[in-house]
């Protein structure tokens, strides 16, 4: 009995002890604290740095709310190709756009967690060569384009009869669905030649009208001439033109020339001598300035058959300091190379190239006109780059040397039966354009 109540006393004495060390210590037990996850915000994609992206390029992105700090921020191409940004803050996206990036309609979406943002739509064109189909199966018998601008410009035909022409400007601008074609303001009517030389600054040209603008042909200056100055339909051609001033030609040796965008034009009246009676014996064919020593020439054919009869053409070689005055005679007597077209080409006056239509020849002069040689043969065209960088048309295949002419490499195989009107450079672009819809564009 005793034995017992000294256990039930000690028990009671512990049980005592341990409540009042537990009281004594004053600590409570609390759950931790979770971190709050934030859920994404909406996603906003609001602009693109543009819808037309070239191989190598950046796409940049703008809009809101691109960053959540719980979830990773994740750029879709196309719904379900996840591409690596090169940056990524808030409000801003910088993606490169590398080879592995499909050429054609693209799609980029910005998904965080389960928020997607909408899609917005751009267009991939890859280095290199591509087709283009803006303008159709017409005629396109010049283009140009430029290093700043994604914008191509053309002048083609309209009519797609054998035996007829219908001259009008066009553009080509970079959308989200390609190069697609948009309006020029004009007139109305046929023109005979169209020239940009940036976005902005250009020339457009009828059978006795020339006009000029300075803001893409959405308004322009206009200046007409009489059948005298320029007889020929269409034959108001524009031989040369920069940001500064143009200068358009006529076969009778007679210019228009501006440096204020056509507000003031300075006319030069024909070659008196170009005309006998009623007959037109001198032709100028080529108008170019030359990199040699800055001064502007004329280059055509004296056919004088009523005085001197049948294939006795004599060259004609015209220069002048300012390219619409004072032209000074260098030969109107040396004999004409009957086999050559006078469709002459030059960016140096000592060094003019022609084709030897009856040999199918490049053919170069370097006495202006005298005498020539042959570089190539089975040539059907040449287009200059540079002094030493030409481009020919062979066969369905068009070429390059960047020598001279001393080697020779294949640039670009053509359709059967193709046929090339024009070829044009920028810096860092090529334009082929030719009949039948023949337009192709290179991003080098």
């Amino acid at each position: 009995m005793k034995r017992k109540l000294l256990l039930i006393t000690i028990l009671l004495v512990g049980g005592l002890f341990v409540s009042c060390s537990s009281d004594d210590s004053g600590e409570k037990t609390e759950n931790p604290v979770l971190p709050e996850v934030k859920e994404p915000l909406p996603i906003t994609i609001t602009e693109l740095s543009s819808d037309f992206i070239i191989n190598g390029q950046n796409l940049e992105l703008k809009g809101t709310n691109f960053m959540n700090k719980d979830y990773p921020t994740v750029i879709l191409f196309n719904d379900t190709e996840q591409v690596t940004a090169k940056e990524v803050t808030d409000t801003k996206i910088i993606i490169p756009i590398t080879d592995a990036i499909k050429a054609g309609i693209n799609s980029v979406r910005v998904q965080i967690n389960k928020t997607l943002s909408s899609r917005s739509n751009f267009f991939v064109m890859k280095k290199g060569w591509n087709k283009l189909n803006g303008l159709g199966i017409i005629d396109i018998h010049t283009s140009n384009v430029f290093d700043d601008s994604n914008s191509v410009f053309s002048f083609a035909d309209s009519d797609i009869r054998d035996f007829a022409f219908w001259g009008f400007p066009a553009k080509l601008q970079g959308t989200a669905e390609g190069l697609t074609k948009t309006n020029v303001k004009q007139n109305g009517g046929s023109y005979g030649a169209f020239k940009m030389v940036n976005d902005k600054v250009g020339v457009l040209t009828s059978s006795n009208q020339a006009s000029y603008s300075n803001n893409g042909f959405e308004t322009n200056n206009s200046t007409t001439v009489t059948s005298s100055f320029s007889p020929s339909i269409n034959g108001l051609n524009i031989g040369y033109a920069d940001q500064n001033m143009s200068i358009v030609t006529t076969f009778r040796g007679s210019q228009l020339y501006t440096a204020d965008n056509g507000a003031t034009i300075i006319k030069n009246e024909p070659l008196k001598w170009s005309l006998r009676g009623n007959f037109y014996r001198a032709y100028m064919t080529s108008f170019a300035k030359s990199t040699s020593n800055g001064k502007f020439y004329q280059l055509g054919v004296i056919d004088d058959y009523i005085k001197e009869g049948s294939d006795k053409d004599r060259n004609v070689v015209l220069e002048s300091a300012t390219g619409y005055s004072d032209w000074t005679v260098i030969d109107t007597i040396s004999k004409t190379n009957l086999n050559l077209s006078t469709a002459y080409k030059f960016l140096n006056i000592n060094k003019i190239f022609a084709i030897d239509i009856t040999n199918k020849a490049l053919v170069t002069s370097t006495d202006m006109l005298k005498t020539w040689s042959v570089v190539k043969t089975d040539v059907k065209n040449v287009f200059l780059r540079t002094e030493t960088q030409w481009y020919i048309v062979s066969g369905d295949k068009i070429y390059v040397t960047k020598d001279s002419g001393a080697t020779w490499e294949l640039e670009l195989e053509l359709p059967a039966d193709s046929v090339v009107n024009d070829i044009s450079f920028s810096k860092s672009k090529i334009i082929v354009s030719g009949n039948k819809g023949l337009h192709y564009l290179k991003f080098e």
